[in-house]
């Protein structure tokens, strides 16, 4: 059983944690904490491994409360041992773009990108020390806040869509329901009428009760067939809709279409059967094929319709799935056939259909 991986946008939406922050912390600490062991300074050593604590705790609980006296130790580190301010700096700009409320956090990264680069020009006269500290600082807080946001908004975006997907499904069954009382609820109550009247007529003139429980069948063999055409016109397959879909849908899952048009006046029968090949192909190529490229070609000449997809994918096992089974089952009702085979460059479906 093949288990679809999820998108990474989609995956960090639904696990939108300080994740970046976590990263980035130890990776800045750990220079100066190996200087300060291999140094003998014990002292800075465990200083060190507290700003890390500080740091992840800083990130996880978010709020000013907590950068604010993170911002103290890191200070308090820096006048103690006066070093390491390029690794500080940035871990900060970091903490604050992920624990400070968004519409502060830049300008706090802003402050810190100024400050530290005139601690350090200052201290060490050197303008390139100076722009050095204040691009890492500026680039590190600027592109955790962006990943902040981004990550929020696809989050936003997800429920978004899941929402209306819902809304979606509602509307339709909405408007099934609606449909079918129309169609039904007259029908309906005109054959509770006749039933009624058969009852009260059956005993004491039989001939008119026998001629409304003939009504009563007509009616109903009449609602009957209204409601298979109903639900057959909402089950329709057009081909040149499934040919727009399926070039949309292998698009969106970064495989490079090659779609011709559908010929025209293939027929009613004809253009559903070709559509339901179009449908099903496009699906096992975006599901087991792994493929880059799909070639979506349909022909037509006096006798026969034909669709052909081929991909470069790896395919699956011919035969394998009730999707193909009950297509071509389809088909050879018709009097068509499916073909699904291997090819060497990936896998090939084609039908064909004879033509009006």
């Amino acid at each position: 059983m093949t288990v679809e991986r999820e998108p990474t946008l989609d995956w960090l939406a639904r696990h939108p944690g300080p994740w970046f922050g976590l990263i980035w912390a130890p990776v800045l600490l750990v220079a100066p904490l190996v200087d300060a062991l291999t140094g003998a300074q014990p002292g800075r050593a465990g200083y060190l491994v507290a700003l890390g604590v500080a740091a992840t705790l800083t990130v996880l609980r978010g709020g000013e409360w907590p950068f604010a006296l993170f911002t103290a130790l890191c200070t308090g580190y820096l006048v103690i041992w006066r070093t390491d301010r390029e690794f500080l700096f940035p871990l900060l700009a970091i903490a604050a773009a992920l624990a400070v409320r968004q519409r502060w956090a830049l300008g706090v990264v802003t402050g810190l990108t100024f400050s530290g680069a005139i601690a350090a020009g200052v201290e060490n006269r050197s303008l390139d020390t100076a722009l050095f500290l204040a691009f890492a600082t500026f680039i590190a807080g600027v592109a955790t806040f962006l990943i902040r946001y981004l990550v929020g908004v696809v989050a936003e975006l997800t429920a978004t869509r899941e929402r209306l997907a819902l809304a979606a499904v509602a509307d339709e069954r909405l408007r099934f329901s609606r449909d079918l009382h129309d169609l039904l609820g007259h029908t309906l109550s005109v054959i509770v009428v006749k039933t009624q009247a058969v009852r009260r007529l059956v005993d004491r003139d039989p001939a008119a009760a026998a001629e409304h429980a003939r009504d009563v069948e007509a009616i109903g063999r009449q609602a009957l067939t209204e409601v298979r055409e109903t639900v057959s016109g909402y089950r329709a397959v057009s081909l040149g809709e499934e040919l727009a879909n399926a070039r949309a849908a292998l698009a969106a899952g970064n495989v490079v279409a090659d779609v011709t048009p559908a010929p025209p006046d293939l027929g009613g029968q004809v253009d559903a059967l070709l559509g339901w090949v179009v449908r099903e192909g496009t699906t096992n190529v975006l599901r087991h094929a792994s493929a880059s490229t799909c070639r979506i070609a349909v022909s037509r000449d006096d006798e026969t319709a034909r669709v052909e997809i081929v991909d470069d994918g790896l395919g699956g096992p011919v035969g394998s799935g009730s999707g193909l089974r009950g297509l071509r089952e389809r088909l050879e009702a018709a009097g068509g056939s499916l073909t699904a085979s291997p090819t060497p460059a990936g896998f090939r479906l084609a039908a064909e259909v004879p033509s009006p």
